[in-house]
């Protein structure tokens, strides 16, 4: 009996809501607030980010990795291999907000490279057995293959690409969300 009252009471004011004519008599509505972020900063921190990806590739090709937000301690995260002067330059480019350098040990130009070879040869994997659900470069680190059995072809894999760092991860395939 009480959770039949307490299903009336949560239902009351959803149906007086459903019950309000859409277009009543009267002064219009005021426009919606605009929206806030969740983080403080937020924007100015996605700002400077987008800044440095611009230029970063361009001025630094060699060195410059990417560059990634931690918005909860409100800071850019630089990945670039150790160059004479990198560090003050990109500083330089967005001094009003906190970069922390991260040292990696490949440039996002050679992993993008290395990335289109693993592109090329996902129809010769698929030849192989093995199935490739995707890849991706990890910010200096590795391109990251993803598949279907890591632990059957992991080894495989990081073979066939050496000296190439190659992360082998379990992938799944592509699923399209659907409008139904």
């Amino acid at each position: 009996m009480r959770r039949r009252y307490l299903a009336v009471l949560l239902t009351l004011p959803l149906l007086a809501a459903c019950a309000t004519p859409a277009a009543s008599a009267g002064p219009p509505a005021a426009a919606p607030a605009p929206e806030q972020s969740y983080w403080p900063g937020q924007e100015e921190l996605m700002e400077a980010g987008g800044r440095i990806d611009t230029v970063g590739p361009r001025r630094w090709p060699d060195s410059y990795a990417g560059v990634a937000t931690d918005m909860p301690v409100g800071m850019l995260l630089v990945y670039r291999i150790p160059t004479p002067g990198i560090d003050a330059q990109i500083r330089a480019l967005v001094p009003q907000v906190r970069v922390r350098m991260i040292d990696v040990a490949h440039s996002a130009r050679q992993l993008a490279a290395w990335s289109e070879q693993v592109r090329a040869d996902v129809p010769w994997w698929q030849r192989q057995g093995v199935t490739v659900h995707g890849f991706y470069n990890r910010f200096g680190e590795c391109v990251v293959v993803e598949v279907a059995e890591p632990h059957r072809d992991a080894d495989r894999i990081t073979a066939h690409y050496r000296p190439m760092p190659v992360c082998v991860e379990l992938g799944y395939p592509f699923v399209p969300l659907t409008a139904d």
